[in-house]
C-alpha cells in the first residue's frame, strides 16, 4: 500500500523548481496537496499540470500572510500530515556590497518563514506528521557572493534540531541538505557579470559542479516521505542530495543554482 495516499501535505514554494516538482509528485502519489507559494496564477498551473490540488496564496516574508495561508490550507485539506518547506533566496554579491534590507530578505525567506510557518502549523500536525525542510550542501563552506544564503541555511538547520529537541513524540523533522538542481529559478535575478566575477572563487574553493534534475530530486523525497509515513517509529533527522561529480566537470552558468 502507498503510505503517502490520502497524506494531506502543505509544500511551500511549490511555484518554482524543487517545490513545484515535489508537490506535483506528491499529489500523482495520492496525496492531498496544497500548493503555495506568493504567485497564484503560477500556482494553479501546477494544480493543472498535477491534475489536481489546492492552491494558497503565502508570502513568507509576512507573517500575517503565513498565519492566513496556513489556517486556508487547514481549512482545504482538514488537518496537516506534513509541510514541505523548499523557498529559498539570496542576492549575489560580496558581503561588504549588502546591506541590512539584503540581509533581512535572506534570513526572512530561508530561516524566519519556515519557522513561524512551523509554528502556525502545529496544532493542526497530526502524531505522525513528517515536517521537511530544505537547506543546502553549501553551509559548511559557503560560496563566495552567496554567504548569506549558507548562513541562513545553517541557522535553518540549528532550528531543525531545534524542533526535534523541542518536540518530543512520532512527528519527524527532516532537514533536507541540497546540492545543486535544475530546473530552478534561483538564480534569475543575479546578473551574467556577478557570475563571471564569482566563478573563479568557487573554482578555487573547489566545488563541485554535478547537477541533479529536480524531478527526479522531487521523486526520491516523496519515496523518503512514503517511507516516513509507513513506519512511525522510524525517523531520517538530515538527507544530503547531492549529484555524484561527472567525469568531465559542468561549467557554472547563471542556469545553475539551488532551490
Amino acid at each position: 500500500m502507498n503510505a503517502i495516499e490520502g497524506r494531506k501535505i502543505l509544500v511551500v514554494g511549490a511555484s518554482s523548481g524543487l517545490g513545484r516538482a515535489t508537490a506535483i509528485a506528491l499529489q500523482r502519489q495520492g496525496a492531498d496537496v496544497v500548493f503555495a507559494a506568493r504567485r497564484r496564477e503560477v500556482l494553479e498551473e501546477a494544480v493543472g499540470e498535477a491534475g489536481g490540488g489546492h492552491v494558497v496564496a503565502i508570502d513568507v516574508l509576512d507573517p500575517a500572510s503565513i498565519d492566513q495561508g496556513v489556517a486556508e490550507a487547514v481549512g482545504a485539506l482538514g488537518g496537516l500530515d506534513g509541510i514541505v518547506y523548499t523557498s529559498g533566496m539570496s542576492p549575489m554579491a560580496p558581503m561588504a556590497e549588502l546591506d541590512q534590507a539584503d540581509w533581512q530578505a535572506v534570513f526572512g525567506v530561508n530561516t524566519f518563514g519556515p519557522n513561524l510557518l512551523i509554528k502556525a502549523a502545529l496544532p493542526h500536525l497530526s502524531e505522525d506528521a513528517v515536517v521537511a525542510a530544505v537547506s543546502s550542501d553549501s553551509t559548511e563552506m559557503p560560496r563566495h557572493s552567496l554567504v548569506p544564503y549558507a548562513a541562513s541555511k545553517r541557522a535553518l538547520e540549528a532550528t531543525m534540531e531545534g524542533w526535534r529537541t523541542e518536540l518530543l513524540g512520532t512527528r519527524r523533522f527532516v532537514t533536507v541538505i541540497l546540492g545543486p538542481n535544475m530546473p530552478t529559478e534561483f538564480a534569475n535575478s543575479f546578473t551574467p557579470e556577478a557570475f563571471e566575477a564569482a566563478i573563479p572563487h568557487w573554482q578555487r574553493q573547489g566545488f563541485r559542479t554535478g547537477i541533479m534534475n529536480a524531478h527526479e530530486v522531487a521523486n526520491g523525497l516523496v519515496a523518503c516521505m512514503d517511507a516516513l509515513f509507513a513506519a512511525p517509529t522510524f525517523g531520517i533527522e538530515s538527507l544530503l542530495l547531492r549529484s555524484p561529480e561527472p567525469e568531465v566537470a559542468n561549467e557554472f552558468s547563471s542556469d545553475v543554482g539551488q532551490e
